[in-house]
């Protein structure tokens, strides 16, 4: 993932993992037969790096997501992560299953959110779980790419106050007992 957060599809070849990883590019080839391959499997096993997350609570729960989310994305996996969108996106052709792979590990996360928050009267019923995907993922890779655009190291306390205010913000629209009535 390293690898590849640093030149993205077109400079990650199985050569410079094998370099960066100190070994003989035959050794990358005996494991994974291309370097889609390889990413689906650096993404799959990284990605479950992001802990699932059930305080019993929906707000809690988008709180903590939002946090993860934040601090994810700040990381070199997380930074990867972003590059796999951003390349797949610009390309005019599929690119590879990586992606695929990318989209699976996050929205699990919010399916099962949503879930336990419906099955507990917490949201809407039938409000689909991608537009919350959308939500909080894209907040949390707008805050990460103005961070590395801005030169700013992670702060905690910054972190939780930007998840705060996106787990508000997206709690006024779907909530089950929405305070303003529409």
């Amino acid at each position: 993932m390293d690898e590849y957060g640093t030149r993205g599809w077109s400079g990650f070849t199985m050569d410079a993992v094998a370099r960066r990883a100190g070994v003989g590019k035959s050794t990358v080839y005996l494991r994974w037969p291309d370097k889609d391959a390889l990413l689906t499997a650096a993404v799959t096993n990284n990605g479950m790096g992001l802990t699932a997350v059930d305080t019993g609570s929906f707000a809690e729960d988008l709180h903590q997501l939002a946090v993860n989310m934040l601090r994810y994305f700040h990381g070199t996996v997380g930074w990867a992560s972003l590059r796999v969108t951003f390349d797949c996106a610009s390309s005019p052709e599929r690119l590879g299953d990586f992606a695929d792979a990318v989209t699976e590990v996050h929205g699990r996360q919010v399916e099962q959110i949503c879930l336990r928050a419906v099955e507990r009267g917490e949201m809407i019923e039938g409000f689909p779980s991608g537009a919350l995907t959308e939500a909080i993922y894209g907040a949390a890779m707008v805050n990460s790419l103005s961070y590395r655009l801005e030169r700013r190291d992670d702060d905690d306390h910054d972190i939780e106050t930007r998840a705060g205010h996106v787990v508000s913000m997206v709690l006024h629209g779907i909530a089950a007992k929405d305070p303003q009535p529409r």
